[in-house]
This record gives C-alpha cells, structure tokens and sequence, in this order.
C-alpha cells in the first residue's frame, strides 16, 4: 500500500464507521474462539487499530511490510510489532493461539502459500482468521487503489484455506445489514461510469452513526450464525494436527 493510504487509514479509523464496527465485529469473534491470555499474531497488521483492541485481553504481536505502519503501530504503545513480512521477523515465539490476516490475503499474488507460512507459527490445533472482500462483482476503483487481486466467495475462501492445510471451523459473510446499499451504490457507479479513488471517505456524523450502528449489530451474530451474504467474509480455521 502505498503511504497515503496509510496516512488515510490512521487519518479516520478512530471516527469511520466501517473501521469502528469492524474492530468490534473482530474482537467479540476473537474472544469467541481464543481464551483471554492467548497469544496472537497479525499478519499485515497496517496502523495497529484493531490490534491495539486486542491488546487488552491477549499477548499480541503484529507484522506489516510498510514502515510507516508499523512506525504508527509504535505511536499507539505496540511495542512488540516487526517490519517485514511472514517468515522473516523473529516474534521469540512459534506457538500462536491465534494468527490472523485481516484484509490481507487478497492483496498477495499467492494467498495459499502466505498460510502455508503461517502454520510454523501457530501451536498444534492453533488457529488463523481471515477477512476478505466478498463477491467480485462489487469489484470497484477501491479495489483497484488498494491492489486487490481478487474477492472471494465462501466456496474460494474456503477452498484456499483447504489447500493450506487447515480446516474451517466457521465461516460467514458479515457487512451484510448494509450490502444492499452498498451493492446499489457500486452497480450505480459502474452504470454511471463514476470511478471514486476509495471508499475510505467519512460521512457526515450522523450518517456516519446511523451506519455504524447498522454494522456494529451484527456482533451480536457472529459467530453464533452464519449469514448468507455481506460485503466481507470472514473465515475462523484450525490448522490440521499432520501439517
């Protein structure tokens, strides 16, 4: 990424919507899977938002590959965060709970291959989460600003993961209240021939409330259910006791 998206990313994670909502989603379905205490590395882990959240609860450690990154993660007291990328970076440890790639692994040429990586570091039975971007035919100029490779269904996520060597435990869309807003805001674009940079824009604060509320409810299912359909995908999967 390159270092404005950054910039822009530390700029409104604190006050936007999708970023605020999103940091809640993830750790309530954290604290559903890794007891408190547990030891968690993220992968490509940006400013640190979501893990400076998880710091109160779990050991933590992050790796991103952008210096300016990880200098923002240092600002926010995360001391235990590695410039680098998976395989290079020495964390003292290999026995993760939990590793995660949050809006990663749709960025990587080969996204099997960065999970492969990842089971040196997690404990037997350890586990990854996943987020990614759901449906390609949302595919947008944010896509392409962001230098995403692609966006997963549940079946592709799935058959990925697989591939890894790990085996689901819980899969689900989420973003799913507002998908028909934002499904319809994107067909309008491409109808219209509109080709906005990002969505990482704030709204006015009270469309940014009402839209944080929307997202933020779906907490309450994850990961007690699985939703047919949102703009992201979310993928909990244990690494296989042979690899």
């Amino acid at each position: 990424m390159e270092r404005h998206l950054h910039e822009d990313m530390n700029r409104l994670e604190s006050t936007h919507w999708w970023f605020l909502a999103r940091r809640e989603i993830l750790a309530k379905t954290i604290e559903s899977f890794v007891p408190a205490g547990g030891a968690i590395l993220d992968v490509g882990c940006g400013t640190g938002f979501v893990l400076e959240r998880l710091a109160e609860r779990y050991e933590v450690h992050g790796l991103d590959s952008a210096e300016l990154a990880v200098e923002y993660c240092k600002q926010r007291g995360l001391s235990n965060v590695h410039l680098g990328l998976l395989g290079t970076a020495d964390f003292g440890r290999k026995d993760f709970d939990l590793v995660t790639f949050l809006d990663v692994i749709e960025h990587l040429d080969d996204d099997v291959g960065a999970l492969v990586a990842a089971k040196s570091m997690l404990r037997e039975r350890g586990l990854v989460l996943i987020t990614v971007p759901a449906f390609q035919f949302l595919w947008s100029a944010h896509d392409e600003v962001h230098h995403h490779r692609r966006r997963y269904t549940r079946d592709s996520l799935e058959q990925a993961v697989r591939a890894a060597g790990y085996r689901p435990k819980y899969v689900s869309y989420f973003n799913t209240v507002l998908f028909p807003l934002i499904a319809g805001v994107r067909m309008a674009q491409k109808l219209l021939g509109k080709r906005d940079a990002s969505d990482a824009q704030e709204p006015s604060p009270l469309v940014n409330k009402v839209l944080y509320r929307a997202f933020s409810a779906e907490r309450s299912l994850l990961p007690k259910t699985s939703l047919p359909f949102g703009v992201s995908l979310l993928c909990v999967a244990e690494k296989l006791p042979s690899s």
